[in-house]
């Protein structure tokens, strides 16, 4: 999906919550738009994984579902994996994921291993990718 398309649909229900979020709110409706508001974020940063740099390097935070949550210490972006795009073993929170093919990744072990409290800390700083 273009990645316009996503900002479009996103930015149009962000009006549509902020316009009726008073008289819908704890709505089954008001619980539909921020689903659908989160589970698009999670597919516009997936898109962007594709074009990350060959040396980029992740942490892993943890995981949400079906996606690895992870972010880039430099850029402070957050990004949702599909768990299928991690070759071989699976990540534990603090590990170091490298690009093995465009949006494809794997553990790399030879990488410093990041404590919990660096790890939750360097989380809270970043932001979901755009």
């Amino acid at each position: 999906m273009p990645i316009n398309f996503l900002d479009s649909v996103n930015n149009s229900l962000t009006k549509l919550d902020n316009s009726i979020h008073s008289k819908i709110e704890g709505s089954l409706v008001d619980t539909f738009i921020h689903e659908l508001q989160d589970y698009l974020d999670k597919i516009h940063s997936t898109s962007l994984l594709d074009t990350l740099p060959s040396n980029t390097i992740l942490t892993f935070a943890k995981y949400d579902n079906n996606f690895a949550v992870c972010f880039d210490y430099n850029s402070k972006n957050i990004y949702y994996l599909p768990q299928k795009n991690i070759i071989g073993a699976k990540p534990i929170p603090g590990d170091a994921l490298k690009v093995y093919s465009p949006g494809n990744f794997y553990v790399d072990y030879t990488a410093i291993f990041t404590e919990e409290d660096i790890l939750q800390k360097s989380f809270q700083e970043c932001s979901i990718a755009k």
